[in-house]
């Protein structure tokens, strides 16, 4: 399991830059993105199992796909997962944020509480929100396993 992860909203070309810089130690521009501890492919794709029955958004592709060869540790989330995020944060079921949240820390894979996931989860929703209202993708990088 990768130290750190980062999700990001940028186009192909940005996020192949970002990733560069990202595994260069470089910090990049603060275009919208949220640092994460530890997070995977297949914990953004058990997210999206959770949140898909929590706000009965129908089902449809979770898997993340790698996106360049060069860069192994990037991938693009699927269309219909980031419209399922960033339907939770225009959801009309108040608690539905923080039902997912719990949920997802009752799975036991993440080292996190429900109220840290919580929080997780409101930054991974504003990614995907800011993604779909300037048309960008979101793609999650992890630090390179040495």
């Amino acid at each position: 399991m990768a130290d750190l992860s980062e999700l990001f909203a940028a186009d192909h070309s940005s996020a192949l830059a970002r990733t560069a810089a990202l595994d260069a130690g470089e910090v990049p521009d603060a275009r919208a993105h949220v640092e994460l501890t530890a997070i995977t492919p297949g914990d953004l794709e058990t997210l999206g199992e959770i949140a898909a029955e929590v706000v009965r958004f129908g089902t449809g592709d979770l898997e993340l796909e790698e996106v360049d060869l060069d860069h192994e540790n990037l991938a693009e989330l699927p269309p219909f997962l980031v419209e399922l995020l960033a339907e939770i944060g225009r959801t009309e079921e108040p608690d539905a944020l923080t039902d997912i949240a719990a949920r997802w820390a009752a799975t036991g894979e993440l080292d996190a509480t429900a109220e840290e996931l919580a929080v997780m989860l409101a930054d991974i929703v504003d990614v995907a929100t800011t993604a779909q209202r300037e048309d960008l993708h979101v793609y999650l990088w992890t630090e390179p396993l040495d």
